[in-house]
């Protein structure tokens, strides 16, 4: 379920299984290391502490959500944050 839209694409969605997901239906799998260069500079530590990863499929596009069984009860938190951050900085 759409939760926010930004005007460069990224759109945070509440998936499945309730968590957030951050997702750019524009970009292609090889755009990851460009999302993931701009990402890790200030997100890297947290993203691998939450198990938070970077991924592409064809319905989503490139996107960036927690791994599957795990539950840290702060990546949602960090997903929005990594949306608000690429909602004013990517482009």
């Amino acid at each position: 379920m759409l939760v926010r839209k930004s005007e460069n694409g990224w759109e945070l969605h509440t998936i499945a299984c309730g968590k957030l997901s951050c997702e750019n239906f524009n970009l292609q799998e090889s755009d990851i290391s460009r999302v993931e260069s701009v990402l890790f500079p200030v997100f890297k530590d947290r993203m691998e502490a939450d198990s938070v990863f970077t991924f592409y499929d064809n319905w989503s596009g490139v996107f960036i959500m927690q791994n599957v069984g795990k539950n840290t009860g702060t990546s949602d938190a960090l997903i929005k944050e990594i949306f608000e951050f690429l909602e004013s900085s990517w482009g």
